[in-house]
């Protein structure tokens, strides 16, 4: 990202007037609304998203994990083997599994069954890199089996991770699963958290506050951006899911993922990119539409700028593509925005909105939990700005990389 990255992306807006609207788009990316690149043999938006790509009938079903046709091609390799070159190594739990041993305990149904079998073969798959893999496609689901907030937490998740794949018009809606599981582990980690943390449970809540973090991150009610924050009108739940950052952090510190004898401590360096702030970035390493914009040169310290913060670490992140080894250090935005900025977001104000549309639009197709909020908060935003804003012309000339990447660029 340059300073005249808007005249960039303005070009390129240019030039794809000439190309058909997306007739030509893949099915699955008709069903998802989003504008297919349409990449041959496979788009971009199929490929990262974990799909077939499905031009014409005999390239797979719709929505068809891409997992289960490399499968099928490998001699039937696993999807750990094939993308991870690592064996399975699903944990064999003998049924009937009894979760805990306390009045909270309770013993899993023949659903709740397919659903730890689904997140081990499939959803664990989305949480991050080689190093997360056994962690929590092994460990985590052995804790799991003692700790019924958390096990609630993996149920409600996979539950989530379905609805995202089904192919229902309108998936926005929870199923009763996904709320009854969520509400239940939420409500039973609040209970532990209430009380002295004991030693032994440190990774339990743990694994259960960074799954809640991904959890709330997929919880997006509207279908349409004209009915997404910050398009919608003031409510006071909007942004809740941000507070998740300020409570993990919290979690963190009390549960110390990092210490030798915890299961995390070979993510070690996963831990350091999401909970670790970036260096702050001089201003000769800010591109200067945003340092004109932000009043960054002006008379107020760096440091006093509520802007300064979010855009210097912001601007570390979008000349790189968002895979899923590097999640955690995009999704430590969210930790180290600060105070100052969160609050400038709640108001809606027109900077810290244009900034948090950069984010998001760093994060299209990205991984499946953030990929819904992201692109459609990312129109929101770009939406309100262009209604509320317009006549703001540096806000509007540096709108054309969101919506560009949003999919709203004319």
């Amino acid at each position: 990202m340059t300073s005249n990255s808007s005249e960039l992306g303005a070009r390129e807006t240019r030039q794809r007037r000439t190309h058909t609207k997306s007739r030509r788009g893949c099915r699955n990316c008709k069903l998802r609304r989003t504008k297919c690149d349409e990449g041959q043999p496979q788009c971009t938006k199929c490929l990262s998203f974990g799909v077939v790509c499905n031009y014409n009938p005999s390239h797979g079903a719709d929505l068809e994990p891409s997992w289960q046709t490399t499968q099928s091609k490998t001699k039937q390799l696993p999807f750990s083997q094939v993308f991870f070159k690592a064996r399975p190594e699903n944990l064999t739990i003998s049924l009937p599994v009894r979760v805990g041993d306390g009045p909270r305990s309770f013993t899993m149904d023949p659903g709740s069954l397919a659903r730890l079998d689904r997140f081990q073969k499939r959803t664990v798959f989305t949480f991050g890199g080689q190093s997360a893999l056994k962690v929590y496609q092994i460990d985590v689901i052995r804790l799991a089996v003692k700790h019924p907030f958390l096990m609630h937490i993996i149920l409600a998740i996979t539950a989530t991770h379905d609805r995202y794949l089904s192919v229902t018009l309108n998936n926005s809606k929870r199923s009763l699963a996904e709320a009854y599981h969520s509400a239940r582990g939420a409500t039973l980690l609040v209970e532990k958290l209430s009380n002295p943390i004991i030693y032994e449970d440190r990774d339990a809540l743990w694994a259960s506050a960074a799954m809640l973090g991904i959890a709330s991150m997929t919880s997006v009610e509207a279908s349409d951006p004209a009915e997404a924050w910050p398009m919608k009108s003031f409510g006071s739940s909007d942004l809740d899911w941000l507070n998740m950052a300020v409570g993990k952090e919290a979690i963190w510190r009390a549960t110390n993922p990092l210490r030798p004898d915890s299961i995390f401590h070979g993510m070690a360096d996963d831990f350091r990119a999401l909970m670790h702030r970036p260096p702050l970035r001089g201003l000769e390493e800010i591109p200067s539409d945003f340092i004109h914009l932000l009043l960054l040169d002006g008379p107020v310290p760096l440091d006093k700028n509520p802007y300064y913060t979010a855009i210097s670490v912001l601007s570390g992140l979008w000349q790189d593509t968002c895979t899923r080894d590097s999640m955690p250090t995009y999704m430590a935005f969210l930790n180290y925005m600060g105070s100052s900025f969160r609050s400038l977001l709640l108001l809606k104000d027109p900077r810290a909105l244009l900034i948090f549309g950069y984010w998001y639009a760093c994060m299209q197709g990205s991984q499946w939990w953030v990929h819904n909020r992201a692109q459609l908060e990312c129109q929101a935003i770009c939406l309100y700005l262009e209604k509320y804003h317009a006549s703001d012309i540096d806000i509007q000339r540096m709108l054309v990389y969101p919506k560009m990447r949003c999919g709203i660029g004319s």
